[in-house]
């Protein structure tokens, strides 16, 4: 019963889903919002779980409360900025960098999404000829991104499409890495 929070989770599922043809029909099961217990009802605003299930959490489904909260994380560097996007779309951006992630090791670029997304931002790390290590480069792009080689990922894709050209270069590195395993073959292991 609440259109502006469907269309903005909408808006961001089929910009990933026209980037990552097949991430929706071959990963992702449904997009939900779901009632959090515990600390998580006040703590975390979306889940991406293994299960194929986007969680978006239902304590935030009001788009000015979601941005007031989102846009208070991105004030300490949690997270990164959302541009001219909803605090909604930022968050579903993130959740599907994790859905893209665990597309990306079902078509055989790591035995489980953490090992896929150490596979993304390693590859990602070169293409920039990063220096001083992947933990760095990733807290250019957030707090929240230093926090394992997934968060990465998702914080990555929340800042790629939520700012475009005004991305951060490991952020576009990232995406663009993702795309391209995406959709290539992995070299078999010999």
């Amino acid at each position: 019963n609440n259109e502006p929070f469907v269309d903005a989770i909408n808006t961001s599922v089929r910009a990933i889903e026209n980037d990552f043809p097949g991430v929706m029909s071959e990963t992702v099961n449904s997009v939900d919002a779901t009632e959090f217990g515990g600390n998580d009802r006040y703590n975390t605003l979306g889940c991406w779980g293994s299960d194929g299930v986007l969680s978006m959490n239902r304590n935030y489904t009001n788009i000015d409360k979601m941005n007031a909260v989102y846009d208070n994380t991105v004030k300490s560097g949690y997270h990164p900025s959302r541009g001219d996007k909803s605090g909604t779309e930022a968050v579903t951006f993130h959740e599907m960098g994790h859905a893209v992630t665990d597309h990306v090791a079902k078509n055989g670029w790591g035995k489980d999404i953490d090992d896929a997304s150490k596979t993304i931002v390693d590859y990602a790390y070169s293409r920039i000829n990063g220096k001083g290590g992947t933990k760095a480069a990733a807290g250019k792009i957030s707090k929240y991104a230093q926090k394992n080689n997934a968060e990465c990922v998702a914080e990555a894709f929340a800042d790629y499409y939520c700012n475009g050209s005004k991305a951060k270069r490991f952020s576009k590195a990232i995406v663009d890495e993702a795309k391209r395993l995406s959709r290539t073959e992995p070299i078999p292991f010999s």
